[in-house]
C-alpha cells in the first residue's frame, strides 16, 4: 500500500493539472446536474399545465358543438313548421314561426327569402346551408379545437425538452463518476481515460445545454 501510494503521489506530481481538472469538472458537473434536474422539473410542469388548459379547451369545444347541434335542430323544427304553414297557406302561423327564429336562423332566413326561393328553382332548398346560416357556438367549438390542438402540442414539446433535461442529468452524472474515479486508478492510461471520458460527457452536455430552452 505504501509503494502505491508513492506511485500515485509520483504520478500526481508528474500530472500537475490532472487534479485540477478532475476538481473543475466535478464542481461543473454537479452545478450543470442540479440545473438539469430543476430544468426537467420546470418543464414536467408545463406539461402537465398546458395538457390541462387542452382538456379544457377541447371540453369547451365539445360541450359547444353539441349545443350548437342541439339549437340547429330547434331551428330546422321551428323552420319545419314555417313551411307547413305557408303549405297550408296560414300566413299568420307561418308569420307566428317566422318571428320566433333566433337571431342567426332569422338572419339565414332572411338572406334566404331575398333569393326568392318560392319562384327561383336556382335558390338553395333552405337557410340552412353554410353561407347563410353560421352558428356563433358552433365557430365558438371550432375555436376551441384548435386552440385545443395548439396546448396539446405545447405539451408535448414541452414533455420532450423536459426529457431532454433528464437525459443530459444521466450525462452530467456520468462526468461527475469518471471525475470521482479517476484518480483512484493506478494505471496513468487509465487515469486519463477515465479523466477524458468525464470531460467529453460533460463537453456534449454543455453543448446540448445551449440548444435546449429555460424555464426561470
Amino acid at each position: 500500500m505504501n509503494a502505491q501510494g508513492s506511485d500515485r503521489s509520483a504520478q500526481t506530481r508528474n500530472q500537475p493539472l490532472f487534479e485540477p481538472i478532475a476538481l473543475v469538472l466535478l464542481s461543473l458537473a454537479t452545478v450543470g446536474t442540479a440545473w438539469c434536474s430543476f430544468q426537467a422539473a420546470a418543464w414536467g410542469g408545463v406539461s402537465q399545465r398546458t395538457m390541462n388548459l387542452s382538456a379544457v379547451s377541447g371540453r369547451r369545444a365539445v360541450a359547444n358543438e353539441l349545443q350548437s347541434y342541439q339549437l340547429k335542430l330547434a331551428d330546422v323544427l321551428l323552420f319545419s313548421q314555417y313551411i307547413n304553414a305557408r303549405a297550408g297557406s296560414n300566413e299568420a302561423l307561418a308569420r307566428f314561426y317566422s318571428d320566433r327564429f333566433r337571431g342567426e336562423a332569422k338572419s339565414a332566413f332572411e338572406a334566404w327569402l331575398a333569393t326568392q326561393p318560392f319562384e327561383n328553382v336556382n335558390a338553395p332548398p333552405h337557410p340552412f346551408v353554410t353561407n347563410f346560416y353560421q352558428p356563433r357556438l358552433l365557430e365558438e367549438a371550432r375555436v376551441a379545437e384548435e386552440e385545443s390542438q395548439k396546448h396539446w402540442q405545447q405539451a408535448g414539446e414541452a414533455g420532450r425538452t423536459s426529457r431532454s433535461y433528464v437525459l443530459l442529468t444521466v450525462v452530467l452524472a456520468s462526468a461527475l463518476f469518471c471525475g470521482g474515479t479517476a484518480s483512484k486508478f493506478d494505471a496513468l492510461w487509465i487515469r486519463r481515460t477515465v479523466l477524458g471520458l468525464g470531460l467529453a460527457a460533460f463537453l456534449f452536455a454543455a453543448a446540448r445545454l445551449f440548444l435546449l430552452p429555460m424555464q426561470l
